[in-house]
């Protein structure tokens, strides 16, 4: 085998085996449009997750930290290596175009993802779900005739995301969750949620429950610090932005997020309004206070909240709400589902339904259906809002041209995108309408994304993709339908044009752009006007909960209007009080949801003190949730970066960037054999090969499109190279399997060093193979004998692979100790060490380092040539005995030495043989061995013997050599050929 084609060959061989690790196997054959970037956070997860069987783990990390990713690299990985065929995603609706992106950047096949929907389950059921990833909206399964088609198939991965919406009170909890993941407890699940624990003990105990379901049945023997610190890394995975900026990146992977209120100063006019709406709202409320029955308690507060949402939303959102509200209708039924779905709009009862229905055309149908409970009175003071909320539009509506100026300043660069968030869709036209009154020259510059565009899945993945790629699409106006979930970090900028009641809207909203992938600080405005309820608001809770500080400057200029500007820092962000209060009933501590509806209500019940009261009931549940989840270690322990490369460099490799490192190197060395020049600019290396156009890569498909040429393994090879000690390392697969039913669960490479007994693997092999690469000499043929591993090493061996298994420690400490202390009972389902196989391959190829000698060869007499030439013919003689063939010493004429041949396969090797008295390899050939060497080519054999002066003389082997040496031409009495060892790059 010629040189170049031998070194593809050993890099193919390796790197085919490598695409079984974790660290490689689920980046490998992703989108080469945007392809996924490796995070020691995600590899740590992958590489604590790969030996389990089956994995079932909640990743609970923060906003933006690139979870969707995380669980589909495990789900990769668990593919590739046999474990799973048929994935199931368990999705809020409003996400599943985002994980269709998502899968597909991970390099899934369009024809193996499919959509679950009440149409087409039937129609995978009589196919029998083919091999795939199937996602499904969680609201769909839910419902009790469809859970039931689906729950007998063989899932053998479920994913669940937003888990935190499977409260234990709920349908999902009940349907989902204990039907087809607590029921099958054989079956690897995967929960995210970034607020996995939400102030209720009970809830979250009884969400890992379903992962873990031998855990014991009295949820209340659980909620101690015993249990919640042997969750983390066994069950719970949470990191924050501030682990990986601190802990796992050591850089700032995640940049600085602002927050800035500005305090707008509207016209006597705009206040008035407000004032107006707010005490005409007060006295509806009032009116009912005391009256039972699902009109007072539930339809009158919805329509009271919904009036002033979408009032206070935009002077023509009122109009519009206003105009509704008067058109005359017969009094009519209201039906339950309907104020249900309302509650959910608004959040009062948002963990139970979803975005299945748009949300205007619900709100819409509800204040048709309420309208009636207004009196003639009501309608004359509607009627009077609405005039006014059109006198606002016709003056001019402050916040619109305060927003506008905002704009102006931001545009004014050349690569800020923003996103502008609002509620309803007739405040979206009209802000659309409004900035391109004002600019019609940024109409190419604007998008637009509401509930319309998301049921449309060309129209929103058209508008997405136009926002991410074209660098004229600036400024996307949205609704809240992509506040949860859908990854926007292409702009830096948020605005919000209302007010969001609920400071986990803001999160939401802040953590669509401030995630993974960011590389601008980003900057979130939220402006209030200086009316009653905008200033309750920004006194009351904004101030309070998020630590607001006066700024001294402004943080862009905001021309023609007065603002005054206030900020929150990144950690007052990061960590915003949970949407619970807590309150007494009974003398017992009780936490009740938080959500905007019931902010707004409270506020338009009792005013600002109201508002007042309940925000330091909200901090009082934040500082005693944080007591809580803090004394008993319930999600975050903190860690250094020394454990967590301790548990990755289980896998060989020390973090992701020794992965790359060692690829680089490889390439490198490579690059010379393989015609390659390569130039490195940052993270980035450039290729330039021949005339062809440059290429640029930093991904691993990027390195495997040049250094693994084929799919399918080659012939082992041995490369003989130049080192500083004598070394054969031998190149061995391995795989981990469960002994149970024969499952693959890890495979990878090891290189033993049969002379010294020394064993290598990930990082420290691939620099020895890039070392064996960069020194290469030759392509050598191994005899059979020297291939063989003495037994003396295997225990070497063994327990380098066995290091492997540590990898389970952290799951077996979890189970051994809530089994000592009877909180979870014993089973054998959940793999143990003792069912792990290993399973060794044969060699696929071997690196045999050479010393060689540093002077330049002395004149020899010569009778101790001859002496020397002796002992090497006596050599090569008795090796070829002992290898089998029948050898025979041939006259000078033959212009070859010997003459072996193997009796049972029919080979015949002609080898010409030249030894050394010390460490010199070449050899020199006269111009008749020089033809008959080309024309005999793979039949032909050179063989040096060398150190033979020690007593003890080495013997490398050379098929085909004027393929795989160097020759140099010269002329002596007669012309002669020298031939030693090829190098790197030479012809």
């Amino acid at each position: 085998m010629e040189l170049k084609e031998a070194v593809k060959t050993l890099l193919t061989n390796v790197l085919n085996q490598l695409s079984y690790h974790p660290l490689f196997s689920p980046y490998l054959k992703t989108s080469t449009e945007n392809p996924p970037k490796h995070y020691l956070h995600q590899c740590e997860a992958i590489a604590r997750l790969a030996l389990r069987k089956p994995v079932r783990v909640l990743i609970g990390d923060e906003i933006g930290l690139g979870k969707t990713i995380t669980a589909l690299a495990i789900a990769k990985y668990l593919e590739n290596t046999g474990r799973v065929k048929r994935t199931l995603i368990v999705v809020p609706r409003v996400l599943v175009l985002q994980w269709h992106k998502e899968l597909a950047r991970m390099g899934i096949p369009t024809a193996k993802i499919k959509h679950l929907e009440r149409e087409n389950i039937e129609f995978y059921r009589m196919q029998k779900f083919p091999e795939g990833y199937y996602i499904v909206s969680m609201d769909l399964l839910k419902r009790e005739e469809k859970i039931s088609r689906i729950v007998d198939v063989e899932w053998d991965l479920i994913i669940v995301d937003e888990v935190h919406k499977f409260g234990y009170k709920t349908k999902r909890f009940w349907r989902i969750g204990k039907m087809l993941i607590e029921r099958n407890p054989s079956r690897n699940v995967i929960f995210l949620s970034a607020t996995p624990h939400r102030g209720d003990p009970r809830d979250y105990i009884l969400r890992l429950k379903l992962l873990d379901p031998y855990l014991v049945k009295d949820w209340k023997n659980l909620d101690k610090r015993l249990f919640y610190e042997v969750t983390h890394g066994a069950i719970l995975f949470r990191r924050t932005k501030e682990d990986v900026n601190n802990v796992y990146e050591e850089k700032k992977i995640f940049t600085d997020a602002k927050f800035y209120a500005g305090l707008v100063a509207g016209r006597e006019d705009e206040k008035e309004f407000v004032k107006e709406l707010v005490t005409f709202l007060r006295t509806k409320l009032v009116e009912f206070a005391y009256e039972k029955g699902i009109i007072s308690e539930k339809v009158i507060p919805l329509l009271i909240i919904l009036i002033f949402k979408r009032a206070t939303s935009s002077p023509y959102s009122a109009w519009t709400t206003l105009q509704r509200l008067l058109l005359k209708r017969v009094e009519q039924d209201i039906p339950k589902e309907l104020i249900a779905t309302v509650e959910s709009f608004l959040g009062t009862g948002y963990e139970d339904i979803e975005y299945e229905k748009d949300p205007e055309e619900v709100f819409n149908e509800f204040l048709d259906k309420a309208s009636f409970l207004l009196s003639p009175m009501d309608r004359e003071k509607i009627k009077e809002l609405q005039d006014m909320a059109k006198s606002i539009m016709e003056k001019g509506d402050t916040k619109l041209n305060a927003m506008i100026s905002l704009l102006e300043d931001i545009m004014a660069e050349s690569t800020s995108k923003i996103i502008i968030f609002t509620e309803y869709k007739d405040t979206l036209t009209y802000i659309i309408n409004g900035i391109k009154k004002r600019h019609p020259e940024w109409s190419q510059s604007i998008l637009s994304l509401s509930s319309e565009e998301t049921r449309d899945e060309k129209l929103f993945n058209k508008v997405r993709n136009a926002f991410e790629k074209d660098p004229r699409a600036r400024i996307l106006v949205a609704t809240d339908v992509i506040a949860e979930g859908v990854n926007l970090q292409v702009a830096n900028i948020v605005i919000n044009y209302e007010i969001p009641w609920s400071l986990i809207k803001l999160e939401q909203r802040i953590g669509r752009v401030w995630r993974l992938g960011q590389n601008k600080d980003v900057e979130a405005y939220t402006l209030f006007m200086d009316n009653i309820a905008d200033k309750a608001a920004l006194n009351s809770m904004y101030q309070k909960l998020l630590n607001l500080k006066r700024a001294e400057l402004q943080p862009r200029p905001i021309t023609g209007q007065e603002v005054l500007f206030y900020y929150a820092e990144t950690k007052d962000i990061m960590t915003p009080p949970p949407s619970v209060a807590l309150t007494h009933e009974k003398r017992k501590k009780k936490f009740i949801k938080v959500t905007e509806a019931k902010s707004i209500k409270t506020y338009l019940e009792k005013d600002e003190a109201g508002l007042q009261e309940l925000v330091r009931s909200i901090i009082i549940a934040k500082q005693e949730i944080e007591k809580e989840t803090s004394s008993k270690g319930v999600l975050y322990k903190p860690r250094t970066r020394k454990e967590v490369e301790e548990a990755v460099k289980l896998t060989g490799f020390v973090n992701h960037k020794e992965v790359f490192n060692a690829l680089k190197k490889l390439l490198k060395a490579s690059a010379p054999i393989l015609d390659l020049n390569l130039t490195e600019e940052d993270e980035t290396i450039k290729i330039l090969k021949g005339s062809e156009m440059p290429t640029y890569i930093n991904t691993l498909d990027g390195f495997y499109a040049y250094l693994a040429q084929k799919s399918s393994m080659g012939e082992d090879v041995c490369m003989v190279a130049k080192g500083d000690d004598e070394a054969l390392i031998s190149l061995i697969p391995f795989s981990l399997k469960d002994r149970r039913d024969g499952t693959l669960l890890y495979a990878d490479i090891i290189g033993v060093d049969v002379i010294h007994g020394k064993v290598f693997r990930g990082s420290s092999l691939l620099n020895i193979i890039s070392e064996a690469i960069d020194n290469c000499l030759g392509i050598e043929k191994l005899d059979a004998k020297t291939r063989e591993i003495p037994l003396s090493i295997y225990a070497n061996i063994n327990e380098e692979i066995k290091s492997v298994t540590e990898i389970l420690n952290i799951l077996n400490a979890y189970k051994s100790r809530l089994e000592n202390y009877e909180l979870r009972d014993p089973e054998k389902v959940w793999i143990k060490n003792s069912d792990i196989d290993i399973l060794l391959s044969n060699p696929i190829g071997y690196l045999h380092f050479v010393k060689l000698s540093s002077k330049p060869p002395e004149g020899i007499p010569e009778d101790i040539k001859r002496e020397i030439e002796k002992k090497a013919i006596e050599k090569v003689l008795a090796d070829e005995k002992a290898e089998g063939r029948t050898p025979f010493l041939m006259p000078e004429t033959e212009h070859y030495d010997i003459k072996s041949v193997n009796l049972s396969t029919g080979e015949i090797r002609l080898i010409e043989v030249k030894g050394h008295k010390g460490l010199e390899i070449y050899a020199e050939l006269t111009e008749e061995e020089a033809k008959v060497a080309a024309k005999e080519k793979e039949k032909y054999w050179l063989y040096i013997v060398y150190d033979i002066g020690s007593g003890h003389p080495k013997v490398l082997k050379f098929q085909n050599p004027l393929e795989t040496m160097y020759i140099q031409v010269f002329e002596k009495v007669q012309k002669r050929y020298i031939l030693r060892p090829k190098r790197v790059g030479e012809t």
